[in-house]
């Protein structure tokens, strides 16, 4: 596990945590109890990223950091003794590092993509898609943030440098590093919660169609963690609690199925009692069947 935090956690609201512009809408893929469990309950269900359907996906994020990490240690000045040793401490630190406690909730920027729906082949998909701005007020309060997901192991690398830049210069910039007020135990703590933020981000090259963005929480505290079962496992998970709001729903897209008229008419009717329009949910597009 990450090592605690010095300072103590004030985030107080979601808040965007990528140089990208943010979509007007964003689109949450899920099967019809998930659906159901969003709409009448008001809430989005964020899951352990270590539960994901790729179990490799949080160690893609941990190997780029390393690799980033490793070029910029034998980037180093020998004569520059006080810099050399604490980015070696920091390498040593990281070796012992593991995968964050990250829970997560995920969205695409399309909302009828073919991947999607065949993740969803053996239950009836359904996509949601909400306006982004009004989502995020909607769960206000929480401590989470937005994150665009970064794909390959170039944009990967590049991500992770300029987030290093930005927030620790000391390791970059010898002038930084002299007169900077931080200790360098203050420094390779601030680089492990650098990179716990960071590592939930990255993502394989061979996924960028679905253009991710993630809403993300980290070492969230274990009375608010939650469990369920799916097929042999306990999977742990947080609710993210509109407590009370209509959430923002832009549209409803009703996955491929066999049967999809009859899937509309039930959404539609589940909808009305809930206090949305039924005419926000349309059919996919797509030419597929399962």
């Amino acid at each position: 596990m990450p090592m605690p935090s010095v300072a103590k956690r004030t985030t107080k609201k979601i808040r965007k945590a990528s140089p990208s512009e943010t979509p007007r809408y964003l689109t949450h893929y899920t099967d019809l109890a998930g659906f159901q469990g969003i709409i009448a309950n008001k809430q989005m269900w964020l899951s352990h990223a270590g539960f994901l359907n790729d179990p490799e996906e949080l160690q893609y994020g941990v190997n780029r950091a390393n690799a980033v990490l490793q070029k910029l240690l034998k980037g180093q000045d020998a004569d520059d003794g006080g810099r050399l040793k604490l980015v070696s401490d920091i390498a040593r630190d990281f070796a012992k590092f593991q995968p964050p406690d990250a829970y997560i909730a995920c969205f695409c920027q399309r909302s009828d993509l073919l991947s999607q729906w065949r993740g969803y082949a053996s239950r009836q998909g359904v996509s949601i898609t909400f306006k982004t701005e009004e989502l995020l007020r909607a769960f206000a309060g929480m401590e989470a943030e937005l994150h665009q997901v970064v794909y390959g192991i170039n944009e990967s690398n590049r991500a992770l440098k300029s987030a290093i830049e930005d927030e620790l210069p000391d390791i970059i910039d010898d002038v930084q590093y002299l007169i900077g007020s931080l200790k360098d135990s203050e420094i390779r703590q601030s680089f492990s919660d650098l990179i716990t933020k960071m590592v939930p981000r990255f993502k394989h090259f061979g996924f960028r169609e679905e253009q991710e963005w993630r809403i993300v929480v980290t070492s969230p505290a274990k009375r608010v963690i939650k469990f369920r079962p799916r097929g042999q496992l306990l999977l742990p998970y947080i609710e993210l609690d509109a407590k009370g709001k209509t959430l923002a729903i832009e549209d409803i897209t009703i996955g491929p199925g066999v049967n999809d008229d009859a899937v509309k008419k039930s959404i539609q009717f589940f909808l009305r009692q809930h206090g949305y329009d039924p005419e926000i949910v349309d059919p996919s597009s797509t030419p597929y069947r399962t």
